[in-house]
């Protein structure tokens, strides 16, 4: 039993640890190359940094993306990617339907490019209350 026990658990732990690698570390940033921790709503300003390994290489020409993890009525869109070094910016605008609740969530991107998901991200997006 001990010995089953032991092979499930190595068998999990090598799992979530291959699943974790597998995604990419990014970052927010701005044209200066700032890094921030988080999106903020009501911005149009910031890029989401991606290694260019988790794209393959290069920026695929039809690259898009898939959001999901926020609030309904929060969006993520992509305006454009550049490179710089070895990252893709991903020049998003991160808007919301209603600015009286906060936002405090983190948002899944799933980088796509025809039809494939070539790798998900992961990064918070903050917005605070305002209005009426």
């Amino acid at each position: 039993m001990n010995k089953l026990l032991m092979t499930a658990v190595a068998a999990l732990t090598l799992t979530a640890t291959t699943a974790f690698a597998a995604a990419p570390q990014a970052y927010a940033t701005d044209d200066s190359g700032m890094e921030y921790t988080a999106l903020q709503t009501e911005s149009s300003w910031m890029a989401v940094e991606v290694p260019l390994t988790a794209l393959g290489g290069s920026v695929p020409s039809d690259l898009s993306i898939a959001v999901s993890g926020l609030p309904e009525g929060t969006t993520i869109a992509l305006d454009d990617v550049t490179t710089r070094g070895d990252s893709a910016l991903l020049h998003v605008t991160v808007s919301r339907s209603n600015t009286t609740t906060a936002v405090n969530s983190v948002a899944t991107i799933a980088l796509q490019s025809g039809g494939d998901v070539l790798t998900n991200v992961s990064i918070p997006v903050y917005g605070a209350a305002y209005g009426e």
